[in-house]
């Protein structure tokens, strides 16, 4: 914990020392400590406050790993029943910039609690009656209640209740009168889905039974649920059919060749846990580690615990294959942060977060970030983002009897730092995260140079962030910003040719953004014609089709541009690969921000009260960028206006052509008026139910309501 605070500089108590971090964190890793150790493996893996060094992380990680899998593997027969899954705050809304927009802009339903509990209640009712739907209805309440539900709203693992469901299954399907293998066989031809489900229920059965899950442990009704399953071919059941045999459980001889018959007959089904089983089985002979490789492979796939350990093994000794530190160190990673039984740091943080408690929940994800967890530092800095106001916000949030600074000090956060260096630490988390490839946060990192939050303005670094997230990850709003960018001249050369190419990029890769696609193209075209009537910029017409005709060009470059953005080549950049796409790497962008923040930089100069003197001061010395920005808006602001009348006369004409020239019909009028007048009706009972009150303090539109200042400052 003394690293920890070193590391972080939490609460201000110490100053950041990071070398100091991994020499209290060392001497923990002495004392066995898991969390020191998966600190330490990240911190080598990245050369955080340390020389960067493989060897050094995957020794870390390696003993991490080797206690995860030993708790694993010390749990209850057929292995211990893995934590919970870590589950990122933004997949509440859809991800970080929502529903659609997020990650490649694909739009994705997000589960909410009253939809997971709607499904149960609906299923119980049908599961009450008699009939195939029945038996369905109480086949997928058995798997729910026996998985449980890892999302937002978390449903706990109920196993009495799985059990009761799960038997009705197994027993309406495996009655007294299929007493041999061909009454099955031909029962299964007959109703092959009701054989599936029961199939199912019946592995699960002689699971619970053998684990003592929701039944009193009973080795022998696990071999008869167990047998009833694999007579129908269930490839759980022949898996732990196949562990009984070679465990000798419940009075059964030790068979390795019946074993492997029921791990190969489920392995070709591809059930992970037999394909872990079989190449376990190539592993005794060293001709056959490249079987043995596969079959763990085909597990991982799966996100099988067994197989990715015994993969980083694999990797790490070099068992059939030369020694990769890189792919042993990864494994070891996964299965270190995957399997935290001892330590439930996330849950009670997820908890806490659910309670409303949002400082315990940042303290404990920001824990989670400096062990390496990528989902930790994206919520981390998730809570900051939303927790605290940028001044883009406070423009428009702030009155003169609500100061910034009583803003800012509202947040329960203010406990953990200075303004200024929580909106410091929050762009750190997002480059962490997007280093480990999350999408958002790479874009996150792109707004954050390009706003100026948590460090200066930079308008190049912004760009080599969107641009890395816009050709590495497909990400549809780093397109559009891209696009916008190139139209207006920020961070790169002003080009309408290449800005519309990204605006069409941006609308293929997610054709939900069609609306601000289209309006920015609209804009676009407007400028376009404008420039070309006043001889104005309007970029290569080599960069791309625009149309047949082109203004005065600012770059002449035949590759649309790209010439010049080598020559401007931002953080991470590094050249092109032979197809001509410019390679880049993700943590050079991090290392050089993190360079940029060494005491001396001027970053922390001032008064640390103030969380945007830093930048206001930048302004004020006419840094190279804000001056770019203020020579754009002086450039473009006779132009912008002029589209702005042109616009709003358009809208004018077409009113007047639709509502004074088009004949509406009469009784199109007396709907309207007669609407017209329920709208008063309504709003007149509005007034008397609040009794003449106004509006009702709290509800959203009120952006100085309590508690309401955090949405809005995230930008609700």
């Amino acid at each position: 914990m003394v690293g920890f605070f070193y590391s972080t500089g939490l609460g201000d108590v110490v100053e950041r020392d990071e070398a100091k971090a991994v020499l209290y964190t060392s001497f923990a890793v002495l004392g066995n400590s898991t969390a020191a150790e998966l600190t330490l493996g990240y911190k080598y893996l990245h050369g955080i406050g340390t020389k960067k060094s493989c060897e050094d992380s995957v020794w870390y990680y390696k003993r991490a790993a080797d206690k995860a899998y030993a708790m694993f593997q010390n749990g209850p027969p057929l292995g211990r029943t893995m934590p919970p899954v870590k589950i990122r705050l933004t997949e509440a809304n859809g991800g970080a910039y929502g529903a659609g927009a997020s990650g490649a802009g694909t739009p994705q339903d997000t589960p909410h609690a009253s939809d997971i509990r709607d499904f149960i209640d609906f299923r119980q009712y049908i599961a009450r009656q008699d009939g195939a739907d029945a038996r369905n209805a109480q086949y997928q309440l058995g798997i729910f209640f026996y998985t449980g539900n890892a999302g937002v709203t978390t449903i706990a693992r109920d196993y009495e209740k799985a059990g009761r469901y799960l038997k009705k299954v197994a027993e309406a399907f495996f009655t007294p009168k299929l007493n041999t293998k061909s009454a099955i066989l031909e029962a299964k031809e007959q109703r092959s889905a009701e054989a599936r489900e029961a199939g199912d229920a019946a592995a699960l059965l002689g699971k619970m039974y053998w684990r003592g899950e929701g039944y009193e442990a009973d080795e022998n009704k696990a071999l008869e649920w167990f047998t009833k399953g694999s007579a129908v071919n269930n490839p759980m059941a022949l898996n732990g059919l196949g562990t009984m045999y070679m465990r000798g459980a419940a009075g059964l001889k030790v068979d390795p060749l019946k074993a492997h018959e029921c791990f190969k007959k489920a392995a070709d089904m591809d059930y992970p846990d037999a394909q872990v089983n079989m190449a376990h089985f190539y592993m005794q002979d060293p001709k056959f580690y490249p079987q043995a490789r596969k079959m763990f492979e085909e597990a991982a796939k799966h996100q099988n615990f067994q197989a990715i350990y015994h993969l980083g093994e694999i990797y790490y000794h070099g068992y059939g294959v030369p020694k990769r530190c890189e792919e042993a160190a990864r494994y070891f990673k996964y299965v270190a942060e995957r399997g935290d039984w001892d330590n439930p740091l996330f849950l009670d943080s997820q908890k806490a977060h659910q309670a409303g408690d949002i400082e315990y929940a940042a303290i404990g994800y920001l824990q989670a970030a400096e062990r390496g967890i990528e989902v930790g530092q994206s919520n981390f800095a998730w809570i900051l983002d939303r927790e605290l106001p940028s001044s883009h916000y406070l423009t428009s949030l702030t009155t003169p009897t609500r100061t910034a600074l009583m803003a800012i000090t509202e947040s329960a956060l203010i406990s953990l730092g200075t303004p200024s260096r929580l909106l410091e630490m929050a762009l750190i988390y997002w480059t962490r995260s997007a280093n480990q490839g999350d999408v958002d946060a790479r874009v996150k990192m792109g707004d954050y140079y390009f706003t100026g939050i948590g460090t200066e303005v930079d308008f190049k670094k912004a760009t080599a962030c969107y641009q890395v997230a816009a050709e590495a990850d497909k990400s549809a709003i780093a397109m559009w910003n891209l696009g916008w960018m190139h139209e207006n001249g920020v961070g790169v050369t002003k080009d309408f040719h290449l800005a519309k190419r990204w605006y069409d990029m941006s609308l293929s890769t997610n054709p939900g953004a069609v609306m601000p696609v289209s309006l920015s193209l609209i804009k676009l075209n407007a400028r376009f014609v404008w420039n070309y009537i006043t001889g104005g910029e309007t970029g290569s017409s080599n960069s791309g089709s625009f149309w047949p005709i082109g203004g005065k060009s600012s770059s002449t470059s035949s590759n649309g541009g790209a010439d010049q953005a080598n020559q401007d080549s931002s953080p991470g950049e590094k050249g092109t690969d032979d197809s001509g796409r410019r390679k880049w790497d993700l943590d050079e962008i991090e290392d050089s921000w993190s360079r940029s923040n060494q005491p001396g930089s001027g970053l922390n100069d001032g008064d640390e009260n103030d969380p945007f003197g830093q930048q206001a001061r930048h302004r004020q010395a006419g840094g190279e960028d804000d001056a770019d920005a203020i020579a754009l808006e002086d450039e473009d602001l006779v132009e912008s206006l002029v589209i702005l009348v042109l616009c709003m006369l358009f809208g004018y004409l077409m009113y007047v052509r639709q509502f004074r020239f088009g004949g509406a019909p009469a009784n199109n009028n007396q709907q309207y008026n007669n609407n017209n007048n329920n709208n008063n009706n309504n709003n007149n009972n509005d007034d008397d139910d609040n009794d003449g009150r106004g509006p009702i303090e709290g509800l959203p539109g009120d952006p100085n309501a309590p508690g309401r200042f955090a949405y809005y400052a995230a930008g609700g």
